[in-house]
């Protein structure tokens, strides 16, 4: 089984190793997950709420221990469980961080705050992809999109991601016609995308620290190529270079230099630390 630990040391694990190790791996098929048991016991499921805060910004969401005392006896369970055991921030193909709040998704909440006149949410449809806590898709819905949030895991959007979009409707009793405005979708990005409507196009994809594993770039950039409306963006962030797992954003840009399809700008870099970047991809 393949992990991806993300130490930051410098250490580099052998990459045609890892590569192939993926290529064997059986992704999760997609499937839609309706949020009604959940509409039902908000309340007593969240005992307890924490503040995702960026600038202006707070979103409140449910305390991560929480969540995975929820997730009981799941699957999943034991992959976070050896995840944990292991060190590592991933069991690739079993459990693709979604407990987690990453880093870059404070950089991409500020950007997208920053630049509120040029990129606007309302009455858009947004996908918020790879979503875990749904950050970036609550901040969109707060902001009058109608949002469909993705995650590998459907434990981790039943019991973290849909709570915490039913946390930051502050009318109780409107809570199930808002949440209308949301859809839920789990699994690998290739089933999700033959899963959805042909029809269904996004005006905004936003995606936190989704392209550490280079094995997946073709799905997401067919993703991007089939999805996003004729004047969309996505906005991708990430860090620079992701040590012991090979991706980041340079090998990212050469994928999709040798797609032709898609435009690709760096709109914003970190001044210190851990360097970070956030892409904007357009149609050409």
């Amino acid at each position: 089984m393949t992990t991806f630990r993300f130490n930051f040391s410098g250490e580099d694990n052998n990459k045609l190793e890892e590569t192939k190790e993926n290529e064997s791996i059986v992704w999760l098929d997609s499937e839609e997950i309706v949020p009604d048991k959940q509409i039902k016991s908000i309340d007593e499921t969240v005992t307890h709420a924490k503040m995702f805060a960026c600038g202006d910004v707070e979103i409140g969401h449910i305390v991560v221990s929480e969540a995975k005392a929820s997730i009981e006896e799941s699957g999943l369970k034991n992959a976070v469980e050896l995840a944990e055991k292991e060190h590592s921030d991933l069991i690739a193909g079993k459990y693709e961080g979604g407990l987690k709040i990453w880093e870059c998704t404070y950089d991409l909440i500020q950007y997208l705050e920053e630049n509120e006149t040029e990129i606007k949410f309302q009455n858009q449809n947004v996908l918020d992809l790879g979503c875990g806590a749904g950050i970036l898709g609550i901040y969109a819905f707060l902001n009058d999109s109608n949002v469909t949030f993705q995650d590998y895991n459907k434990e981790v959007l039943e019991y973290f991601t849909i709570p915490n979009v039913l946390l930051n409707i502050e009318d109780e009793e409107n809570r199930e016609k808002e949440i209308k405005r949301c859809k839920f979708y789990s699994g690998d990005w290739d089933s999700f995308n033959k899963l959805l409507p042909s029809s269904e196009l996004f005006d905004i994809i936003l995606t936190s620290e989704t392209i550490y594993n280079e094995c997946n770039y073709e799905k997401l950039i067919t993703l991007f190529m089939g999805r996003l409306s004729k004047d969309g963006a996505a906005y991708v962030a990430a860090k620079t270079y992701y040590f012991g797992v090979g991706g980041g954003v340079r090998q990212f840009e050469q994928k999709l230099q040798q797609n032709g399809k898609l435009n690709c700008e760096v709109c914003w870099k970190s001044t210190g630390g851990i360097q970070r970047e956030i892409l904007k991809i357009t149609h050409k």
